[in-house]
């Protein structure tokens, strides 16, 4: 991984922060994030001439729709985690505490209210705080029907060491284990571009007197297809000094140099002693 540049977001507006889902548009633009409030922020940006992001230059803030049209409101309902869009511009997003996931086919600026996706039994018995972090597209754009990968941050209940997923294939469900190790846990997923559906996962740590440490691995999908105890291979792992925070939001995209650039974002959980970071990697051959 090579560091491009990022930016340190902040606003005056007493709804900002809590991010936990990026999507980037695929100019690398401008991007959709979610909130844990229950609100879309975009943002535009003004682009460096290598392409990295040098400013915001335009944002805004719009309440997140339930399926029946109304504004979320409440923390049960509004606890939004994952984000994925498609090449419509359609939008996947899943939630904890009251874990389930919902698809927008207008995308996030779209007005027609979101569908609530069937999800396997077992979801629901998740930890309230260690839900759906993170969806996955892998499949080809066949809407709300299209295949899914769902990541869980906190085991289910007597399965300690490992964090469940759900693969959604053909309209079916099959469970698969991602082995924890430390207090390391999954806070977010994407497919890297191309076909052999590669996944990058991100994960995070607090530790009191180091500060929060990030980590990212790789996953085949191959290994996927084959179901089980997924072997991930970690690529990186940081920790101060570098720039730092609760990362839990990631996207890519290929950049202009015609490499994968990884984005990632941070949570500020609303604390003053946090910051929301949006950092941007060239991932290297």
């Amino acid at each position: 991984m090579r560091y491009l540049g990022g930016l340190i977001l902040a606003s005056d507006d007493s709804r900002f922060g809590g991010y936990s889902g990026l999507s980037v548009d695929a100019d690398g633009g401008g991007a959709w994030a979610v909130s844990d409030r229950g609100h879309w922020l975009r943002m535009e940006f003004a682009l460096r001439p290598d392409g990295v992001p040098g400013m915001v230059r335009i944002a805004a803030l719009r309440p997140l729709l339930g399926p029946d049209g109304r504004v979320l409101e409440g923390r049960q309902s509004t606890d939004a985690e994952g984000l994925r869009r498609d090449e419509s511009g359609a939008a996947w997003v899943s939630f904890e505490r009251r874990h389930r996931l919902l698809y927008y086919p207008g995308g996030p600026e779209g007005r027609a209210p979101p569908l609530e996706i069937p999800l396997p039994g077992d979801i629901a018995r998740l930890p309230g705080n260690g839900g759906l972090e993170s969806v996955v597209l892998l499949g080809a754009n066949n809407g709300q029907a299209a295949d899914l990968l769902l990541l869980a941050e906190q085991p289910l209940p007597g399965e300690a060491g490992f964090a469940p997923l759900w693969l959604r294939r053909a309209g079916e469900w099959t469970r698969l284990s991602w082995p924890l190790t430390g207090d390391f846990r999954p806070t977010d997923a994407v497919k890297l571009p191309g076909n052999r559906r590669n996944i990058l996962v991100l994960e995070r740590d607090f530790r009191w007197l180091a500060g929060w440490a990030v980590r990212l691995s790789r996953v085949s999908g191959q290994a996927i297809e084959a179901g089980g105890v997924l072997q991930p291979e970690r690529l990186a792992e940081w920790m101060r000094p570098y720039a730092n925070d609760n990362l839990e939001a990631m996207d890519v995209r290929i950049g202009p140099d015609g490499a994968p650039w990884l984005y990632l974002m941070s949570d500020d959980n609303h604390s003053r002693s946090q910051r929301t970071l949006l950092l941007i990697f060239r991932l290297e051959p």
